[in-house]
């Protein structure tokens, strides 16, 4: 077992309120730069940005073992996408493979409207840019990302679920967008895997409050802007070789090493930094 850092709350500039420096290749330098071992792309009702963080990882790895450094530099990246619920609760979903996070970003992006439905000064947009591996524009989404999804808290947990995913409540310490802020409690009826505490409330002591629920607890930066990712972050006890994605190595996914991380099996576990 290895002990890592983990930022699991990343958005790219597809989130309307990210900085639009934050592209794929720089993403992934700036967490490499900050000792980070995996991040989870995590933009605001949207997966369309996983792909491409996940390519710059690789060619990110790839420059590095062709340089012949005796440490290599490899990023686990994990899907992800963090969606409004109708009462703007926001939660976050981790899921096995890109193509699962697209899956659920699909039924995410029905409910929304689109940009051409209100003025573009009144839309609060931002880029909504789409990259590929290299950084480079592709697309840019035109469904209103900023506003809330048609889905309730409890579907959204569903919908997560049903797309084979982890469903962790955001940044449960903060005054906005959280269960608590919203809501008041944490609803009976929905199971969460996990509770994230922003790195901000681990280094004021606020995850204190949240250990009597019984739920791991991780912590992330939620970062918008470069220089806040690994502002916040959760040490994980996974099995990681020194070479992730070595093809003659038979591994489980880093999606798999989080969820074992989570639960707390085989060995596998996760803490606050």
């Amino acid at each position: 077992m290895r002990r890592v850092r983990a930022d699991l709350h990343i958005h790219t500039a597809l989130s309307p309120c990210a900085s639009e420096e934050m592209v794929p290749p720089a993403i992934v330098k700036e967490a490499l730069s900050k000792g980070l071992a995996m991040i989870a792309v995590c933009d605001h009702n949207a997966a369309g940005n996983v792909e491409a963080v996940m390519s710059a990882a690789s060619m990110a790895a790839a420059a590095s073992r062709s340089t012949g450094a005796e440490v290599k530099k490899e990023l686990m990246v994990i899907a992800g996408m963090e969606v409004t619920t109708a009462e703007e609760v926001h939660v976050l979903g981790f899921f096995p493979s890109a193509d699962a996070a697209a899956a659920a970003a699909a039924e995410v992006l029905d409910t929304l409207a689109t940009l051409e439905t209100i003025p573009r000064a009144e839309s609060e947009a931002g880029g909504q840019l789409l990259f590929d591996g290299e950084g480079r524009i592709i697309g840019m989404e035109e469904r209103m990302l900023f506003s809330a999804s048609k889905h309730s808290l409890a579907q959204t947990v569903a919908l997560i679920r049903r797309n084979g995913g982890l469903a962790v409540a955001s940044h449960v310490d903060r005054p906005s967008f959280s269960v608590l802020s919203q809501l008041g409690v944490f609803p009976e009826d929905v199971v969460f895997d996990a509770l994230e505490i922003s790195g901000v409330g681990v280094r004021a002591g606020r995850h204190r409050g949240f250990l009597s629920i019984g739920l791991p607890l991780v912590s992330s930066s939620d970062s918008h802007y470069l220089e806040d990712i690994g502002g916040g972050y959760t040490l994980l006890d996974i099995d990681q070789p020194a070479e992730w994605g070595s093809p003659s190595e038979k591994r489980k996914s880093p999606f798999e090493e989080l969820r074992l991380a989570l639960r707390g099996d085989e060995g596998r576990r996760c803490s606050l930094a």
